[in-house]
C-alpha cells in the first residue's frame, strides 16, 4: 500500500464513486489480499483478518462517493485497516471482560445457592434433633437459644434451679452436637 494511486486507479475510484459494480469488483482484485495480509499482521487471526477485509470493504462500498475526494488511496486505505483491526480487538477485548464477569457472578450465584441450600438442610437437622430431645432438655435449649433468656430467667419461669437449668442445658447442647456431628460428615460428603 504506496502513495498515490495509479491514473488507471484513480479512474476505478472514480467509477466506484459512481456506482459502477465492475471497478468495486476490481478493486476488490486488486487489493483484497493487500488489506487480508495487513489485517492477519495486526490481529494475528485468519478470522479477524476475514472479517476485517469485508468490514473495509462493505465501508468501501458505502461510503463511494467520498472515493473520489481521497488523495492517497493507499495511506487512506492502510487507516482504515488499522482502525477497523483496533475497532474489532478492542470489541473482542469488551467481550471477553463481559463473559469472564457473567462467569464470575454465575459462580458466586452459584456458590450463594450452595451455600444456602446446606444452611437449609444443617437447620432441618437442628430441628429434627431439638424435638427429639427430652422435653425438659428441649424447654432449656428452645427458652435459652432460640428466645434468647438467660439461665436466672429460665429457672425462675420453670420453676426449676439454676444447676439444673444448666445441667439440661448441657445436656441438650451434647445431644444436639452427637446428632449433628454424625449428620453433618454424611452431609457434607454429599
Amino acid at each position: 500500500m504506496s502513495g498515490k494511486p495509479s491514473y488507471k486507479e484513480q479512474i476505478v475510484l472514480e467509477l466506484v464513486a459512481r456506482g459502477n459494480e465492475a471497478a468495486f469488483r476490481r478493486l476488490y482484485e486488486a487489493h483484497n489480499q493487500r488489506i487480508y495480509s495487513f489485517a492477519f499482521f495486526l490481529t494475528r487471526s485468519d478470522v479477524l483478518a476475514e472479517e476485517v477485509t469485508q468490514e473495509i470493504f462493505i465501508k468501501i462500498w458505502t461510503h463511494r462517493s467520498e472515493l473520489s475526494e481521497i488523495r492517497q488511496f493507499d495511506a487512506w486505505l492502510k487507516t482504515l485497516v488499522r482502525n477497523q483491526c483496533y475497532t474489532f480487538l478492542n470489541r473482542l477485548a469488551k467481550e471477553r471482560l463481559i463473559l469472564q464477569e457473567i462467569d464470575r457472578q454465575e459462580s458466586e450465584v452459584s456458590n450463594y445457592t450452595e451455600e444456602e441450600v446446606m444452611f437449609s438442610e444443617y437447620n432441618r437437622l437442628l430441628q429434627q434433633v431439638i424435638s427429639q430431645l427430652p422435653e425438659q432438655q428441649r424447654k432449656v435449649f428452645i427458652l435459652s437459644r432460640q428466645e434468647g433468656m438467660k439461665h436466672e430467667e429460665i429457672a425462675r419461669q420453670m420453676g426449676l434451679s439454676i444447676n439444673t437449668i444448666k445441667s439440661h442445658m448441657k445436656a441438650a447442647l451434647r445431644s444436639i452436637r452427637l446428632f449433628l456431628d454424625s449428620r453433618t460428615l454424611s452431609f457434607l460428603l454429599f
